[in-house]
């Protein structure tokens, strides 16, 4: 819930909407160079008053993106010849008595200097969302932080220099619990049972709880005379050791043998597919954002040789895909590491050399 004591308006935004629309907002940052492209789209939702009337209650419960053709630059602002996707996503979702959500407003990410509307926001929200129940949603991005972000309103007819009330766009902030997850590999794996497979998915939460077998009892007992009990013993005592021998150089042979080719086999599984391109004076740093680990991690870091401070990535991030890095070297060494469990990582390095 977003409020600013004695305004008219409160905003319900519901989490799913933050961890979904984080990810497109990041997408866009990464897509270009430097600043980052800018996206945006319609905020939907309900608007309703306050039972003493207080206030009127805003619930943003989903969003549609909304292309732009970035002809102006990476900004998200619509030319005339391009402001049609806009026009209709708005006339869509116009309030209809046959559904409960419509369009309560406007977002889009800020890559520019501060954190306030422009004149072609205001222009936009007058033309699309005139009502003093309308509201605009900015959301600021950045490679190394959580985002942050603010809700703009009317009031007086008038919309707010600056941001009114920024709070940290992540759920993790607002609420001390993560994201839920994707289903990783292991929990997309058949269980097998009894001799057969089950490929039921199995939900995260889930417990697979079986009976431990039972102890087996002996259908007998023969107690064998003392002196030959002895006598056995002794017998198995040189030969336990002969075929201890034996096993050690088997295993040995083995690994002289298979060991190679076990190892350079299972590479290929923990893959992070790390490549590092120039982009204009910059380095485009780019990974498998479908490789297994990556899918399944919560956060990652990327080492830079010479850099003490890593780069942070969470898990929006990196599902992203990519990252751009300022740089003025001929050689950077990088290193991307995942975290797909408690306990487990998987790094890959990569070196870039530069052309004269």
């Amino acid at each position: 819930m977003w409020q600013l004591p004695g305004k008219p308006v409160v905003v319900h935004l519901h989490l799913d909407v933050i961890d979904r629309l984080s990810s497109e907002v990041m997408r866009g940052f990464g897509a270009v160079p430097k600043r980052g492209a800018e996206v945006g789209g319609v905020l939907l939702g309900t608007i309703a008053p306050l039972e003493n009337g207080s206030a009127t209650i805003v619930r943003v419960e989903d969003f549609e993106p909304v292309a732009c053709d970035y002809r102006r630059g990476p900004s998200y602002l619509f030319t005339g010849d391009d402001g049609a996707a806009f026009d209709e996503a708005c006339a869509r979702w116009q309030p209809d008595p046959s559904r409960p959500a419509h369009a309560v407003g406007y977002f889009r990410s800020h890559t520019r200097d501060g954190l306030s509307l422009g004149p072609e926001d205001v222009e936009l929200m007058e033309h699309y969302f005139p009502s003093p129940s309308h509201i605009a949603l900015l959301i600021k991005p950045f490679a190394t932080k959580v985002s942050i972000a603010s809700f703009f309103f009317r009031e007086a007819g008038l919309f707010p220099s600056a941001a009114p009330l920024e709070f940290p766009f992540r759920r993790r902030e607002l609420t001390g619990e993560d994201a839920p997850p994707r289903r990783s590999m292991l929990e997309r794996a058949p269980r097998r049972r009894e001799g057969r497979t089950d490929v039921r998915p199995v939900a995260p939460e889930e417990e697979i709880a079986e009976p431990l077998p039972a102890p087996i009892s002996p259908a007998y007992t023969h107690a064998l005379p003392a002196k030959p009990r002895a006598r056995a013993g002794w017998v198995w005592i040189p030969l336990s050791f002969v075929f201890l021998l034996l096993g050690v150089v088997l295993g040995f042979q083995a690994a002289l043998t298979m060991g190679p080719k076990a190892a350079g086999g299972g590479a290929g599984d923990y893959s992070l597919g790390l490549t590092v391109t120039n982009e204009g004076g910059n380095l485009g740093v780019k990974w498998d954002r479908e490789a297994p680990a990556v899918r399944a991690a919560q956060r990652g870091v990327l080492e830079i040789e010479g850099n003490p401070k890593p780069v942070e990535l969470d898990s929006a991030q990196l599902r992203n895909g990519s990252i751009l890095l300022g740089n003025s070297s001929k050689t950077v060494r990088l290193r991307l590491i995942v975290y797909p469990q408690a306990g487990v990582s998987v790094a890959q390095t990569m070196e870039w050399k530069g052309t004269e």
